[in-house]
């Protein structure tokens, strides 16, 4: 009976730690691909990642030359056949695309 307690033991100690490796090799491979990212100039007319409408995450380059965008957003344009859908940053050309607010 105390082999089984402690093969048991063993066990579960084991597990375990394979477990929390195998957690923080999740959270480090979910950290690096979060700097993953699409970059396009700002004077694109017509795709997602430069319309006021597209609710993904961006952000415009200190010089305003370039609009660096992650993975996927929400179409929020009313007028659109995209309209709260999910879109990459480079869906498009879009008709009823409106020129980011940021860009000047």
């Amino acid at each position: 009976m105390d082999n089984t307690k402690l093969n048991r033991r063993k066990f579960l100690g084991k597990t375990s730690a394979l477990f929390t490796l195998a957690a923080i090799g999740g959270i480090a491979s979910s950290s690096t691909n979060a700097g993953l990212h699409f970059e396009m100039s700002s004077d694109t007319e017509g795709k997602c990642a430069t319309c006021k409408y597209w609710g993904g995450i961006r952000k415009l380059s200190k010089d305003g030359k370039t609009v660096c965008a992650q993975s996927l957003g929400y179409c929020n344009n009313p007028e659109s056949h995209n309209y709260h859908k999910t879109t990459t940053p480079e869906t498009g050309p879009m008709k009823k695309w409106k020129k980011w607010g940021a860009i000047s």
